[in-house]
């Protein structure tokens, strides 16, 4: 199980809750904000262990958020309004503002993502109470060329919906990384993901100007 964060439900949930009521209704987005905080803790306590301190830990802190919204509807919600909200919610100015730093067309931002990931993957390596239940980073057989390569065979959020029911949502996670790419202003090219029974999640982001991706 992992411990309870509220500053995650405490960040995204208002704004989900925005999100929500503009295209479903204020009622239902109440109930969604009011039942989703009990859930999003039974969803912490059944989640794999990957560490509280763990540098990617955030990834699924933040996910079950949105899956405690989405199972607090009693259905209401359909996997298309879940989508649309998670794309509202990337879409919104803070999320530009707090990429704003970063361009993936710069050696310096590749690089520092290049160090981030290799950080996360020693960090799983330090830490063998929790080195099964983390995200394995990989970093062989990548395409040529400037841009940012690694796999994981292994995903606890990915563990998580398949064990709990939400793997039919479990793609509108996986979308996120197109954003967060886009937002870095670059683009991910990716052929395979857990999620749709792919034996790895891949990773190839390159600058947005980068003329060919491999």
């Amino acid at each position: 199980m992992l411990a309870y964060r509220s500053r995650y439900f405490n960040l995204i949930a208002p704004f989900l809750w925005h999100y929500i009521a503009r295209r479903n209704g204020h009622e239902l987005a109440a109930r969604c904000y009011h039942d989703a905080r009990p859930i999003y803790r039974d969803m912490l306590a059944k989640a794999p262990n990957v560490g509280a301190k763990n540098p990617m830990a955030h990834n699924i802190y933040m996910a079950l958020v949105f899956f405690a919204m989405y199972r607090a509807s009693g259905g209401e919600l359909t996997k298309e309004d879940l989508r649309a909200a998670v794309g509202d919610f990337m879409d919104m100015p803070l999320m530009r503002l707090m990429f704003k730093a970063n361009d993936l067309n710069t050696p310096r931002t590749r690089a520092r993502f290049e160090r981030n990931s290799r950080h996360n993957e020693q960090w799983r390596l330090d830490h063998l109470d929790q080195i099964d239940a983390s995200w394995d980073f990989n970093f062989d057989g990548g395409p040529r060329g400037d841009g940012v390569w690694y796999y994981f065979t292994y995903c606890p959020i990915n563990q998580f919906c398949r064990e709990n029911g939400l793997l039919d949502v479990l793609p509108i996670m996986c979308d996120i990384d197109y954003k967060t790419c886009a937002l870095a202003h670059g683009v991910l090219h990716r052929e395979h993901t857990l999620a749709l029974d792919g034996k790895v999640c891949d990773y190839w982001m390159v600058g947005d100007k980068a003329k060919s991706p491999r």
